[in-house]
């Protein structure tokens, strides 16, 4: 069981590592981020913030937490193609400004808590649940602006294909090698998830396919 576990855990760990990369392509290839949720963004940065507590205080394999920081650093560059292309309206401008503020005291908290605070197991189980309910909400954003818009071209499809195969590694790791429950359950949800910005990604783009040839 454990010899399954570490290998889930090397071929997501692997993944882990390109896993942004697909999606910060399409942002750059497209020279904007308009029809991708900075609300899912902005949830993605508290998940890995939390992670960072987590991953560090229950003293978690070392894959789970390079990939912390690799993740981390993903979302800087998306957050700086959000501030380089995507502030087109005074709306957007302020949320970013907002969200910024936000993910900056955030992570010096963090950074003050890893350096000089006192992180025992309690602070990091709670930052383990809180990084369990951001990656089982952080689609819904993205579900909900795809749906409003009827449409999903801010999104890149291999980003939500890599993500269920994560969902899928996750889960597998986590029962394997007995992880903690936060890391049991998020995995196996946030499939549905994905699932749905799958449906969508392939239902407007057949729509707007469609509509072109009409």
């Amino acid at each position: 069981m454990q010899n399954i576990g570490y290998l889930s855990l090397n071929l997501s760990f692997a993944i882990y590592v390109i896993w942004f990369l697909p999606q910060l392509y399409l942002n750059f290839k497209r020279k904007d981020t308009e029809g991708l949720s900075i609300y899912m963004h902005g949830i993605l940065y508290l998940a890995y913030l939390a992670d960072f507590l987590y991953g560090f205080g229950r003293d978690m394999q070392w894959q789970y937490r390079i990939v912390t920081v690799i993740g981390f650093l993903s979302l800087t560059v998306q957050h700086y193609q959000f501030f380089r292309y995507g502030l087109h309206t005074n709306k957007e401008k302020l949320t970013f400004t907002f969200l910024s503020i936000f993910c900056l005291l955030l992570s010096s908290l963090v950074v003050w808590i890893l350096l000089f605070g006192e992180l025992n197991q309690s602070t990091a189980d709670i930052a383990g649940m809180i990084t369990n309910v951001c990656w089982l909400s952080y689609m819904i954003p993205q579900i909900i602006q795809n749906h409003q818009h009827q449409s999903a071209k801010g999104l890149s499809f291999a980003f939500v294909c890599l993500s269920i195969f994560l969902n899928v590694c996750d889960s597998t790791s986590a029962w394997m090698l007995g992880w903690d429950y936060p890391s049991k359950i998020g995995p196996a949800i946030a499939f549905l998830g994905n699932l749905i910005l799958i449906v969508q990604l392939r239902y407007f783009h057949f729509k707007h396919h469609a509509s072109n040839l009409s």
